[in-house]
C-alpha cells in the first residue's frame, strides 16, 4: 500500500482550515473528507471534522457580541500564542468557553491553538496503531491525582488494544484523547508500545 502523499494531505488541510475561517464550513469539510480518503486515521482532519460539525450545530454570534470579559481572554490567549504558550492559551480559551457566548474571534483563535497543540500531541504519542501500556515502576495510580477523564482513559487501557481503538472507545474527541495520553506518557504512566 503506497503512503499517503504528506504535501498533499498538509495543503487539503491548509485549504479547509482558510475555507473555514471565512466560514465556508461545508467546503472545508469537504477538504478535511478529501484528507481522511488519503489517510483514513489523519487525526488533525478527524478534531477539525468534528469541531466544524459542533460549529454547523450552533449559529455563532457575530464578533461584536462577545462581552468584554471574553474579548479580554480571546486577546490574553492571543498574547500567549505570541509567546508560544499553547497550553496557557488553550487554558485562557477553555474559560473564555465557560463565561458565556463566544464569537468568531474566539473561535478562529482557538482553533489555531487546536491545531498547533494536535500536533504536538500527535509527535508526544507517536503513532496511533502503537499499544499503550502501563509502566510497571508507577505503582499506585492515586498518587498522580488524576483528573477523571485520564482515569477513564487508563481504564481502558489493556496492554492489547491499539491507541486508535481506545480513542474509538473511550468516546471523546481526538484532540482530548491524544492530550490525556501524552499527558500520561509525559508524567510517566504510560509507554507507547509498537
Amino acid at each position: 500500500m503506497a503512503e499517503p502523499n504528506e504535501e498533499q494531505i498538509s495543503a487539503l488541510l491548509a485549504e479547509g482550515l482558510d475555507l473555514y475561517g471565512c466560514d465556508e464550513i461545508g467546503p472545508a469539510i469537504k477538504a478535511w473528507r478529501a484528507v481522511l480518503a488519503l489517510d483514513p486515521g489523519n487525526a488533525e482532519a478527524l478534531d477539525y471534522l468534528q469541531t466544524a460539525d459542533r460549529r454547523d450545530q450552533r449559529r455563532l454570534p457575530v464578533a461584536d457580541q462577545m462581552s468584554d470579559t471574553i474579548r479580554n481572554i480571546v486577546f490574553a490567549a492571543q498574547q500567549a500564542i505570541g509567546a508560544r504558550d499553547w497550553e496557557g492559551a488553550l487554558d485562557l480559551l477553555d474559560n473564555a468557553a465557560d463565561a458565556g457566548s463566544t464569537g468568531l474571534e474566539y473561535e478562529a483563535t482557538i482553533e489555531i491553538v487546536r491545531s498547533r497543540l494536535l500536533r504536538q500531541y500527535t509527535d508526544r504519542v507517536g503513532d496511533l496503531a502503537a499499544v499503550p501500556v502501563l509502566r510497571s515502576e508507577t505503582g499506585d495510580l492515586t498518587n498522580f491525582n488524576l483528573p477523571p477523564d485520564a482515569g477513564f482513559m487508563l481504564s481502558l487501557i489493556d496492554g492489547t488494544t491499539p491507541l486508535s481503538d481506545l480513542i474509538s472507545l473511550s468516546g471523546m474527541d481526538v484532540f482530548e484523547a491524544l492530550r490525556i495520553v501524552g499527558n500520561l506518557l509525559e508524567a510517566g504512566i504510560l509507554d507507547m508500545r509498537s
